[in-house]
């Protein structure tokens, strides 16, 4: 473990120390105290812990405050530490399972109705049940792509998941 220079010997101990008791890969439970832009801090008892926003959730949010709260107690998973910082890294997405890897399971081959979420040269970027989102690539609308607006519903199969990447790819739904 690499120690900041400024700290003394009998600083870094106790902070190991402390840092100690919350293993990576243990479940632990804390209260937040104070959420910002850039993450959440977690009081442990005795320990400070920091959940980086992209540790957060799965889910797709604007505002961090739109998913944690101060003052509430959660469960986290120890992901590592930061010594020079007296930190225990958090995360809370890590206890729950990639949504995409369900969707992949339950709903690969469906068909939904989404909303157009953005219009980009590559494709239609659309909203599907759940708060998953899929490319329609411009490719697959055989020349409609102008047709479609921000907020307008369209009708779509998933056609290809890939997981590494978590990207969906979809399809228009051919009328049955």
């Amino acid at each position: 473990m690499k120690v900041k220079k400024d700290l003394d010997c009998e600083e870094c101990i106790m902070i190991w120390s402390a840092g100690q008791k919350f293993r990576e890969g243990d479940v632990c439970k804390g209260v937040v105290s104070d959420v910002f832009d850039f993450g959440v801090f977690v009081d442990l008892g005795g320990c400070v812990g920091f959940v980086n926003p992209s540790e957060i959730t799965w889910i797709r949010y604007t505002e961090i405050t739109e998913v944690i709260c101060e003052g509430r107690e959660v469960n986290f998973l120890v992901i590592g530490h930061a010594l020079a910082r007296e930190q225990v890294l958090l995360s809370i997405k890590g206890l729950e399972e990639d949504p995409i890897k369900k969707f992949a399971r339950e709903r690969f081959g469906a068909s939904f109705t989404g909303s157009v979420e953005m219009v980009t040269p590559v494709g239609l970027h659309v909203s599907l049940p759940g708060g998953m989102g899929g490319l329609l690539p411009e490719s697959a609308m055989a020349g409609t792509a102008d047709r479609y607006r921000v907020g307008d519903e369209i009708s779509v199969e998933v056609a290809r998941i890939n997981l590494h990447d978590r990207q969906i790819e979809l399809s228009l739904r051919t009328p049955t």
